[in-house]
């Protein structure tokens, strides 16, 4: 029992402490919260006292010794209104709200605080913005003077550093120096004025000045650079050019060439408005895009001078294209002409297909039609219709059809040409073919051979009837040259064949009797050769060459040897 008192006295014991200790932590955290937000209610304080300072009252009193006019009442009166209403009431209000949140944190009322302190911060916020504009716009007044003499000085040297160049360079301004002059006199007032404004303080006319003072010096600074090279431009190297091409121009059109596609009058009349419209907004200051325009104007007359020189260039080609379009037309007529008045001899001569005939009369159409193209083109050309550089062209696709035509007339009469030459070389070699048949008849009749070979005879009425053939190709009318190139192949190659035959024959024959008399010798003095020989010699009188050949030289070569090499030598 008594141990159980023990332990519970021990744990109240710790209760006791933990609660001690946790009450320590809640004052202290209690303490420091409101440590903290009345730092922050004296740093509301300090803001508030901050929303008029020094600054604001100090301009505002400066701005009560530049009253002099009545708009500078009016401005100074509305000023000190605001900022006697911030000082009399918003900074009161302030001041209340802070002591009700400062009760509020005796009370223990922290939530509300929070709340109560943003209200705070807002409406410092609003106050202090307020405070600042009208500080920014009585400085804007106050410091008005120093600020616009400090530009107007800027301003009065660089209108110096003009006016000097613009005097020096006077005599190049042309028409547009009294403008000038007059802007320079306006600019002098101005400066006048300036001072005039200052004296009686009329603040807002004296920034509406600067600005306006601004703007005219800075137009007059371009004026004075660029007008010089305006009055270049629009009175010496535009007239000048313009001269220029009206002088190429008429004489020209006196040429005879046709340049109304350039509209030259009517793009004259517009850049002689162009050019017054410029000088008129030149005089009363205004140059924009002046320069670009006169730029502008300088390279169309360079481009209508190119259009002339074209024009020249143009008219050459197309009398030299011209020249070679009638010539090829002359001479394509006149081949045509010829062709068709030997067509019918050709007709009866050779067998000409459809499609080559109508090669021909589309080649014929074709040259009627560019002739009608040639004479229409004359006709314009003539009468001045249209440009040379437009005509040169269509000349350009006549002389090209032209060309066509006659490569198509060069292959057709190439073609014709091919027929005669066919002929005529079948005709000679026809001529060629009998004197080689003949050839090999002669040296069969020449070199008597005991029998002649059923196959040369076989070969030799191929070979003839073959020449006949040829001659019967030929004596046809009309002529078809295809097939009698066939018939003077298939009969040169017969008549070869036949000569070659012949040849080769009588060599062998030659060889097997050269063979079968030099193996005589050795008939005495060897038994199988003497029957070698002798049977050799038996083939040879029936026809049989070759195997009397083989038979002799086989038998001699056992005795002999290299018999056919040395025969061969003999034969050559």
């Amino acid at each position: 029992m008594e141990n159980f008192v023990n332990v519970t006295t021990l744990i109240w014991s710790i209760v006791v402490v933990v609660l001690i200790f946790l009450g320590i932590i809640f004052i202290v955290l209690k303490n420091r919260q409101i440590s903290k937000l009345k730092k922050h209610i004296e740093e509301l304080e300090v803001e508030k006292n901050l929303i008029v300072n020094a600054p604001v009252l100090t301009e505002l009193s400066k701005v009560q010794a530049l009253v002099k006019n009545e708009r500078m009442t009016d401005r100074y009166n509305n000023w000190n209104k605001e900022i006697t209403e911030l000082k009399d009431r918003t900074i009161p209000k302030i001041t209340d709200m802070i002591i009700e949140i400062d009760a509020l944190v005796e009370q223990g009322q922290y939530k509300l605080v929070i709340r109560k302190m943003t209200d705070i911060e807002i409406e410092i916020y609003r106050s202090k913005k307020k405070a600042d504009f009208l500080l920014d716009e009585m400085q804007l007044i106050t410091s008005s003077e120093a600020r616009n003499r400090d530009y107007i000085t800027k301003l009065k040297a660089q209108y110096r550093e003009v006016l000097s160049k613009f005097e020096k360079e006077k005599k190049d301004y042309g028409e547009i120096t009294e403008s000038i002059e007059l802007q320079s006199e306006n600019i002098e007032k101005r400066f006048k004025v300036f001072e005039s404004l200052l004296e009686q303080n009329e603040y807002d006319e004296v920034e509406k000045l600067v600005d306006s003072l601004d703007e005219m010096i800075k137009n007059i600074t371009i004026v004075v650079e660029e007008v010089p090279t305006i009055v270049l431009l629009g009175r010496s190297l535009i007239p000048a050019k313009m001269d220029e091409m009206a002088v190429q121009y008429s004489k020209l059109q006196k040429e005879g060439y046709q340049l109304d596609y350039l509209n030259i009058e009517y793009n004259i009349s517009e850049i002689e408005k162009k050019i017054r419209n410029i000088f008129d907004r030149a005089k009363i200051l205004n140059i924009e895009d002046s320069i670009l325009e006169l730029k502008t104007i300088i390279e169309y007359f360079d481009s209508v001078m190119n259009d002339f020189e074209l024009e020249k260039r143009s008219k050459k080609v197309y009398n030299d294209t011209c020249k070679s379009v009638k010539t090829k037309i002359i001479k394509l007529e006149k081949i045509m002409n010829d062709l068709y008045l030997q067509l019918d001899d050709l007709k009866i001569s050779y067998d000409l297909t459809k499609e080559e005939l109508d090669v021909l009369h589309d080649i014929n159409q074709d040259l009627e039609v560019l002739h009608k193209d040639y004479d229409t083109l004359m006709v314009h050309s003539k009468n001045k219709t249209f440009a040379y550089s437009k005509l040169n062209k269509e000349a350009e696709i006549l002389n090209v059809k032209a060309s066509k035509i006659e490569d198509r007339l060069d292959y057709c009469l190439e073609t014709l040409g091919t027929m005669k030459d066919d002929e005529l070389r079948a005709r000679e070699q026809l001529k060629e073919i009998k004197i080689l048949l003949k050839q090999a008849k002669y040296r069969i009749r020449e070199y008597k051979l005991p029998v002649v070979n059923n196959n040369y005879f076989i070969e030799l009425q191929e070979a003839n009837e073959s020449i006949k053939e040829i001659i019967i190709e030929l004596d046809k009318k009309p002529i078809n040259i295809n097939t009698l190139n066939t018939r003077v192949d298939t009969a040169r190659d017969l008549v070869l064949k036949l000569y070659n035959t012949t040849n080769e024959m009588i060599k062998t024959a030659k060889l097997a009797e050269m063979a079968i008399v030099y193996g005589n010798r050795y008939k005495s003095f060897n038994q199988d050769l003497e029957n070698g020989l002798n049977t050799a010699e038996s083939m040879f009188f029936k026809g049989d060459y070759k195997q009397s050949l083989e038979l002799s030289i086989n038998s001699i070569e056992e005795v002999e040897p290299g018999i056919y090499e040395r025969l061969l030598e003999e034969c050559k």
